[in-house]
């Protein structure tokens, strides 16, 4: 029996392990931006469900609002189920900026590829994320995505 318990124990702990580790948040704000790439590329709902703060803004096109993790993830959920479902993206030019000890926003370009993964000319996508730190990682607070580049 005493053998046993050790046993016991680290299998609790790894099973905590797993099941802590599937719904962990971004690791560093940088990490935000390559996270949402994953989850844009996995067009998995559940993965930008972890991204967001529940009282999130979320700035798709210009002048419209979106406020709420779940009204967002409704909103990648409808995107991701029409025309950006068999798109993939590419995170360029990350730089984050620590604004206090829990709070960053992370700039990055958000560029579209085709089906051979070449960068589709003049579809650039400036982004700004406002970063939180909470209990498990960063999460995204407020989040805009730009409208097309101007043509060069």
């Amino acid at each position: 029996m005493t053998r046993l318990v050790p046993k016991i124990l680290a299998l609790l702990v790894l099973c905590a392990f797993f099941v802590s580790s599937g719904a962990a948040q971004s690791v560093s704000p940088e990490a935000v931006a390559d996270d949402f790439v994953k989850a844009w590329n996995s067009h998995d709902v559940k993965a930008f469900d972890r991204l967001f703060t529940d009282d999130a803004i979320w700035i798709a096109v210009a002048e419209s609002r979106i406020e709420g993790r779940t009204n967002i993830i409704k909103d990648f959920a409808e995107i991701h189920s029409t025309w950006a479902k068999t798109t993939t993206v590419a995170a360029s030019a990350k730089e984050a900026r620590t604004l206090k000890l829990d709070v960053a926003v992370v700039l990055f370009h958000l560029r579209y590829l085709d089906k051979q993964g070449n960068l589709v000319p003049n579809i650039d996508r400036a982004m700004i994320l406002v970063t939180v730190k909470q209990t498990n990682g960063w999460r995204i607070a407020v989040g805009q995505i730009t409208k097309e580049s101007p043509k060069r």
